[in-house]
């Protein structure tokens, strides 16, 4: 996976959790993001670095699939 964007940071469900409650600024609409049992702090994301972000998630999620290394749930 392509790390382009270093500003998604990984924290945990408890973590997100707080951010959503509580409304802290954010450069876009969204806060947090969930990806299969990860979730990430965007909060100083664009809207593009977001997609970008989810695309590589997926990416990398689909040649893990393929190579066996990860079960779907």
């Amino acid at each position: 996976m392509r790390t382009l964007y270093k500003k998604a940071k990984l924290i945990t469900e408890a973590e997100a959790r707080y951010i959503i409650a509580h409304g802290t600024a954010s450069s876009s609409e969204w806060v947090v993001v969930q990806h299969m049992d990860q979730w990430f702090d965007i909060r100083g994301m664009t809207k593009a670095e977001i997609t970008e972000h989810i695309e590589d998630l997926d990416r990398k999620l689909a040649a893990d699939l393929a190579a066996g290394i990860e079960n779907p749930h």
